[in-house]
């Protein structure tokens, strides 16, 4: 079938609703190729999907030839209501998954090869998992189940039991025993047995490091898995005794013995069936071990029993292994992913890292270091500032158990400057974490803090392209109700001019709309309004006349105030663009911004009000950064032009900041109508933890601040989708959303025609 005569069907099946052209076209273009009653079979279901989620059955329609060719046309029908109970469970990237996974997902089910899927489970397992914990650990799926210390992986499906409830009661297991593994220290023993490290801040983790000492590493990592699931079966059956007595039952019975020539895979043979059940068949394991594998499930009992168990195992059997092949994990105990732990802790590290010398760099620049002064009294060179000398000092007096109470302080150039709550949970933070306090996060802060003063410095350098002296703006912490005071740095910046021809190609693609869009916003210039009761004017008043003839026939004087006069009043409006620069607009998004401006400036310079572009980008706090494109006063130029032409994506999204920059401008701006319009492609995000509702909130609350010193927000948002964080942030009407970049520059000017009329 043609693919006009698909579209036309297709807006038949969806009408009243007029769906984006050229997306209809993309999702329509596989079935060009099909047979007709196929691809009615398929159209068929359109009615179905498309009043639950248009973006569904775009998805929909993409797939459906390739799953029809996995089960038979009668079954298309239980496919689409599977894949929306899906999308109502789940949502889209669950019902996505669905209709990819077709074969997996849906096709064993029709053979009767069923189980319980990690997606149907992972909402309800999610909240028990976290209440195990005690802190947000997230669930993912993996072939099989592990944990890195801050998600725990676990199977994609489970089918060992004949129902749900009972698959499910192992999903809990399965679970449980991972958080185990967290709870009881599996992966940081300590023990004399570990390496000693030649870095204190680790880049491996010490027990990959015994397992490579040791004659045969994979050997004794299994072994140490059993010896380690043993002690958390035991954990699990004084912490959870209802959960483990349900679901023991359904363990399967010990695993049959390798090979005859395999004694090693024999013996973690024989620990798995002593983790199932608590016996142990091998005679010569039982009588050399058997006190020492009892201990283990005892009360009390460390992980460096199990290394001391796990070295004194390994040496007996690993003459034995040359003909060693590992066992089939335990469903439930999955395996020890030590790269992945060493992944997530050097994250974790990192993370924490960056947030302590962000914080600390922080305080460095708010206070003025002892003995110095300010500005002109400063020794040192003009411009120069050189970084202070720090010490950061946690005390216990001497007690060295970790709850023992500290106090901390800083010392700047000797003197003793006290802490805030914040940099001093992070100092205990991070001793908890290394053990101590890394000497490099104290000069990184010191280094930082000394670069940031050389910029606010009197007769500092410009370098860098700065505008100004970096200003300290607050953050609004929703979780406590309350401002994180001078919080984040904002450094308004040049932007890098760079020649090309976007400018020239952009007027020549739009010339005939920028001609009719000048004409428009020429009839702009000035406002009209009716003034009545005026001595002279263009037109009688009727109502004043009316009146004057009954005061007159009343006896009283008659008013000489009988005619209407029009009057043309100037505009008065003020207009800030924020443009958001951050790398997710690489591509058409940036493009079409980009264009959207200069339609813009073309178009305004008509109507003549004052207006600004500032494009916004940076990385965590202390980089917050804005791009001087057009200043409010700044005439529009080739200057101007060039910049516009050099906008291009520069890191994350930090939005907050740029707002409260952009109303502490317009505090300097007398103006009617001061309107702030905002054109981002996606929700407020930064490199650090600033993301999900924190970072909503605080741009709300960013939006609020500026509408309470008189300044309207408007954002121009480009997304595949709407979202609702979107009228929580800017309210009902004070938003639109575009879902084909294509129709921002001609949809912008439009916007603020309307927003100034």
């Amino acid at each position: 079938m043609e693919l006009d005569n698909l579209k036309e069907r297709f807006f038949a099946l969806v009408a009243p609703d007029l769906p984006n052209d050229w997306e209809v076209e993309e999702a329509l273009e596989g079935l060009t190729g099909a047979a007709p009653d196929l691809v009615e079979t398929v159209l068929a279901q359109v009615p179905v999907i498309w009043p639950v989620s248009n973006s569904l059955c775009y998805n929909y329609l993409g797939q459906a030839v390739g799953a029809l060719s996995c089960f038979p046309p009668a079954e298309l029908g239980t496919w689409v209501n599977e894949t929306l109970d899906r999308y109502e469970k789940g949502g889209l990237q669950a019902a996505q998954r669905f209709m990819v996974h077709v074969e997996e997902e849906f096709v064993c089910r029709l053979r009767g090869i069923a189980g319980l899927r990690f997606d149907e489970v992972q909402g309800r397992l999610l909240p028990y998992v976290r209440g195990l914990a005690g802190r947000d650990l997230d669930l993912a799926a993996a072939a099989t189940a592990c944990t890195d210390g801050e998600t725990i992986y676990l199977p994609r499906e489970i089918s060992l039991a004949r129902g749900e409830a009972d698959n499910f009661l192992l999903y809990k297991l399965t679970a449980s025993f991972q958080w185990a593994f967290l709870e009881l220290g599996s992966f940081a023993p300590a023990s004399p047995l570990l390496p000693a490290a030649p870095d204190t801040e680790l880049a491996w983790l010490p027990l990959a490091r015994f397992f490579d000492s040791l004659a045969h590493p994979g050997l004794a990592a299994d072994i140490y898995l059993q010896l380690e699931s043993i002690r958390a079966r035991a954990f699990l059956a004084r912490e959870l005794p209802g959960l483990m007595r349900e679901a023991l039952p359904l363990l399967p019975a010990c695993p049959a013995w390798p090979a005859a020539g395999d004694r090693a895979g024999r013996l973690v043979s024989e620990l798995q069936c002593y983790c199932l059940s608590g016996d142990i068949r091998d005679a010569s394991l039982a009588a050399a071990h058997g006190r020492r594998l009892r201990h283990l499930v005892e009360p009390g009992t460390d992980a460096a029993r199990s290394l001391e168990l796990c070295r004194d195992l390994h040496a007996q059997w690993c003459r034995d292994a040359g003909d060693y092949h590992s066992p089939q994990p335990l469903f439930f105990q999955g395996t020890f992913r030590l790269d992945l732990v060493l992944a997530a802790r050097n994250r974790r590290r990192r993370s924490l890292e960056q947030r302590f010398v962000d914080t600390l760099a922080t305080v460095l620049v708010q206070t003025p270091a002892p003995g110095k002064g300010t500005g002109g009294d400063r020794e040192q060179a003009a411009g120069e500032a050189p970084a202070p000398d720090v010490a950061l000092v946690l005390d216990s007096g001497g007690k060295r158990h970790r709850d023992a109470e500290q106090t901390a302080f800083l010392r700047i150039n000797n003197e003793q400057v006290a802490l805030d709550e914040e940099l001093e949970a992070l100092a205990r933070e991070v001793t908890d974490e290394f053990g101590f306090l890394p000497p490099r996060f104290i000069s990184s802060a010191a280094g930082r803090a000394g670069r940031a003063a050389a910029i606010g410095a009197p007769g500092g350098p410009a370098g860098g392209g700065e505008v100004q002296a970096p200003v300290v703006y607050d953050e609004w912490d929703h979780r406590r109700n309350g401002f994180r005071k001078n919080w984040c740095i904002m450094t308004e910046k040049e932007i890098p001019v760079t020649r090309s021809t976007f400018i020239a190609a952009t007027l020549a693609r739009y010339r005939g709309q920028i001609v009719r869009l000048r004409n428009q916003f020429e009839m702009m210039r000035t406002t009209e309004r009716f003034l009545r009761r005026q001595r002279d004017g263009d037109d009688i008043d009727l109502d004043a006349l009316v009146e004057s003839l009954a005061d007159s026939r009343a006896g009283l004087p008659p008013s000489d105030r009988l005619f209407v006069r029009l009057a043309r009043d100037g505009r008065d409006i003020a207009a800030l663009f924020l443009v958001d620069m951050s790398n997710s607009t690489q591509g058409w998004v940036g493009t079409a911004i980009k264009e959207a401006l200069v339609l813009i400036c073309e178009a305004m310079e008509k109507v003549g009000d004052r207006y600004g572009i500032y494009g916004f980008s940076g990385m965590r706090r202390l980089r917050c950064e804005t791009f001087h494109i057009k200043h409010l006063d700044e005439p529009y130029g080739d200057g101007v032009r060039q910049r516009i032409g050099s906008i291009a994506p520069q890191e994350y999204t930090r939005m907050a900041p740029a707002i409260r920059h952009m109303t502490a401008r317009f505090a300097e701006v007398d103006a009617r109508i001061r309107l702030l319009v905002i054109l981002s492609d996606g929700k407020p995000e930064d490199y650090d933890d600033y993301k999900g509702e924190y970072a909503i909130e605080d741009t709300r609350h960013a939006l609020l601040e500026a509408r309470s010193a008189g300044i309207h927000p408007f954002c121009i948002t480009i997304d595949h989708h709407a979202h609702e964080y979107m009228a929580h942030m800017y309210g009902a009407a004070n938003s639109i959303f575009l879902d084909d970049v294509r129709k921002l520059p001609a949809r912008m000017p439009e916007i603020y025609r309307v927003l100034t009329s």
